[in-house]
Parts: C-alpha cells; structure tokens; sequence
C-alpha cells in the first residue's frame, strides 16, 4: 500500500514511517520542518515539506505524490500541537494566540491537509484524523483547554466532511478520527499510560485492515478500533 504520514517530526510521527515501511509498504512522510530531519535518509522513504497550516505547501506536497506513487492508499496525519501556555493557563488566562495557534494547526490543519490530498486518494482509500480523547463532549474536562477545543473542532470537521463527500456522492475515501491513546511523548508525557510504538502498529493494522472499523456505525475510534465517545 501506499501509505502517507504528516507530521512526522517527532513522537507517533516520527514512528510511524520506519513501523509501516516494516510491513512493506511505499512510505512517504511529511514534515513541518524538513531541514530539521537527521534520521536516517537510504531507507526509500519520500520526505516532503508540509507545514499543515500552508496550503502551497500541502498542494505541492500534494503534486510531489501524484508523481511519484499515482495515488494514495491512506494517510495518517498526526500533526498537532501543545503548547506551554496551555499546560499552564485556562481559556480565560490564556494569550489568545496560543488558542489561534491551537487551532490553525490541529483543527484547520487537518481541514488544508484533507483537502489538498482529496484529489490523489485511491478508491477505497482511507484518511485517519489522529485527534484525541480530549475532543470528545462526554468526556469534556479543563487540562489542556485550547489543545481540547480545538480536537472537539477536528472532530466535527471529520463528521461534516463525512456528510459532505456523502452529498456529492463520493465513496472513494473513509475518513476518520482516531484516538492515539496516552502517549509517552513529548507532548503526552504528563498523562501518559502507553508507549508510542504501540500505538504505530495499532494504525498499521487500521492501515492494512486487521482492525475491522465500520465508520458508517463510527466514524471516532482509539488507535485499537474501539468505538471512542463523541
């Protein structure tokens, strides 16, 4: 399969590549700082540039695909941030460019991601959202205020846009919203009761489709394929 990573600088991202291209997939894997990669580079892995808050970039990248693999199989954009000010300040503290900053990367970011790669996803294709247990109403609480709104607002642009490729008629590409679980990340240290890798080979098999998903019942699932509460 021909399988996608964005966000690939580091944690699950990070991962997730070399844990794919292991069960022999042609990988390709983007980046919000391409310069900044020192990993190993003869492993046939295309690296590109995509900062998901960049729309040139993303449609580049996009092109970059097309030539290269034809169409995708599936992606996997993990891209997301935490920042300090959230870790520390509630939504009525908080600057309110760390809120913006929260939600121009992991809400509208997926929304420029998913739209610019729409056009090279292969019939059948699949498009995890990673998002978060924190996204969810039912389980709404304050730790990490803008981090949580703005992955309750990933999750109701994978619903609209559900509705939306139904309406025109485009069954092509299933997407949907994943759970990562709680990593022991950079990001997720704090909270964390599992190691990333686990989490890399729960998406490889989404990705390959030992997890049995059935999105038209649940379009929000963990990273195992158990249906998470919206």
């Amino acid at each position: 399969m021909k399988v996608l990573v964005i966000g690939a600088d580091k944690g699950l991202g990070a991962l997730l590549p070399g844990v794919l291209k292991e069960g022999g997939h042609d990988v390709a894997a983007g980046y919000y700082n391409l310069e900044g990669y020192s990993g190993d580079t003869d492993d046939d892995i295309l690296r590109l540039q995509m900062d998901v808050t960049d729309e040139t970039q993303l449609l580049k990248a996009a092109d970059r695909l097309k030539e290269k693999y034809g169409e995708l199989d599936a992606v996997i954009d993990v891209a997301g941030i935490l920042l300090n000010d959230d870790r520390e300040k509630n939504l009525l503290e908080q600057p309110l460019e760390s809120i913006r900053a929260h939600m121009d990367v992991n809400a509208l970011g997926l929304l420029l991601a998913f739209r610019s790669l729409l056009p090279v996803m292969a019939k059948g294709s699949r498009f995890f959202a990673v998002t978060s247990e924190g996204g969810s109403f039912t389980l709404a609480g304050t730790l990490f205020p803008a981090y949580s709104v703005s992955k309750t607002a990933a999750n109701k642009f994978v619903q609209v846009l559900r509705l939306t490729l139904a309406e025109q008629g485009n069954t092509d590409v299933d997407l949907i919203a994943v759970h990562p679980g709680r990593m022991n990340t950079e990001m997720g240290r704090t909270t964390a009761n599992m190691e990333p890798i686990d989490s890399a080979y729960g998406f490889r098999d989404l990705v390959e489709g030992k997890t049995k998903v059935d999105s038209s019942k649940n379009w929000f699932i963990d990273y195992k394929g158990n249906p998470m509460p919206v």
